[in-house]
C-alpha cells in the first residue's frame, strides 16, 4: 500500500504546510502516538511500544480520516528498567511539557482534537499524558492497557511487562524482530510483582520479563490487534 493509496494512513510528515492548512480545516483532529525505547526482555526489540502505536495510529487513520502526527519515540520508565542496556527515558515533566508544547503549537493552528495514543502503563508516563491541558482544543489520551484484553489472553495483561500479549502483537506486526530462540517465561512466583506506580518491573537483575510470552502466538496478535483497532476506531467516531 503505497501513501497515496485512498486508505492509505495520512500522515502530517508527509504533507507540506498548505496542504496541512487545508487539512485542518477540513478535519480538526490528530493522532499522536506516544512510544518508549524501553526494555522488552532479550525476546522483544527496544521500539516494542513505539512499533505499535506508529502501527495503531496508522490503521485508525485508515478506520477514521484522522490525521497522524509523528510518532514520539520516547517515554518515561522506571529507575530498575533505566538500568538495562538501550532503555532510555524521559522525566515525568519533561515529556509533559514536550507534550503541552506540541498541543500548543498545533492548537494554534485551528485544531480541535488530539488524541494521544500509548502503549506503556507506566503511572508517570500516564500522568504526564492525562495532565497535558489547553485553552481550546480537546485533548485525549488512550491508554492500551485500559482496555480490557482478557479475553485474548491466558494471564492477566495488566501482570506482564514483555509477556504474552506484547510478544503476540509483535509476531503479528514485526515477526522478524521477535528472537523466538531467547523467548523465556518469568518464574511463577514473580508473575505479580508489586507495581511501580501502576506498572508491573521485572526483579531486579532478571532477564526483564514478567508473564508468559511463550503462550503467544502471531495469530492470537493479530486478533489483540484487530480488536485495538476497531475499539479505538469505533470510539473515535462515535
Amino acid at each position: 500500500m503505497t501513501e497515496s493509496s485512498e486508505h492509505a494512513p495520512r500522515r502530517l510528515d508527509r504533507l507540506n504546510w498548505p496542504e496541512a492548512a487545508a487539512w485542518f480545516r477540513r478535519d480538526p483532529r490528530l493522532l499522536l502516538p506516544v512510544g518508549t525505547c524501553l526494555q522488552h526482555g532479550p525476546h522483544l526489540p527496544l521500539g516494542a511500544d513505539t512499533i505499535l502505536v506508529d502501527r495503531l495510529a496508522g490503521e485508525v487513520s485508515q478506520r477514521t480520516g484522522i490525521l497522524v502526527a509523528p510518532t514520539l519515540a520516547y517515554g518515561v520508565s522506571s529507575d530498575l528498567e533505566q538500568s538495562y542496556a538501550g532503555t532510555s527515558s524521559l522525566e515525568r515533566k519533561t515529556l509533559h511539557r514536550v507534550l503541552n508544547e506540541l498541543v500548543d503549537s498545533w492548537e494554534r493552528q485551528g485544531l480541535e482534537e488530539i488524541i494521544i495514543i500509548t502503549a506503556h502503563g507506566y503511572g508517570p508516563h500516564i500522568q504526564a499524558m492525562a495532565a497535558v491541558v489547553a485553552d481550546y482544543v480537546r485533548v485525549r489520551a488512550v491508554d492500551i492497557h485500559a482496555i480490557d484484553l482478557g479475553a485474548f489472553l491466558h494471564g492477566n495483561p495488566e501482570a506482564e511487562h514483555a509477556g504474552e500479549m506484547d510478544t503476540a502483537i509483535l509476531l503479528h506486526l514485526a515477526p522478524e524482530l521477535v528472537r523466538q530462540e531467547q523467548v523465556a517465561d518469568s518464574d511463577p512466583g514473580c508473575d505479580i510483582r508489586p507495581a511501580v506506580r501502576d506498572e508491573p518491573v521485572p526483579p531486579p537483575g532478571s532477564p526483564g520479563v514478567v508473564g508468559r510470552p511463550s503462550r503467544a502466538t502471531a495469530e492470537n496478535g493479530r486478533r489483540i490487534y484487530d480488536y485495538l483497532v476497531d475499539y479505538i476506531s469505533r470510539r473515535l467516531d462515535a
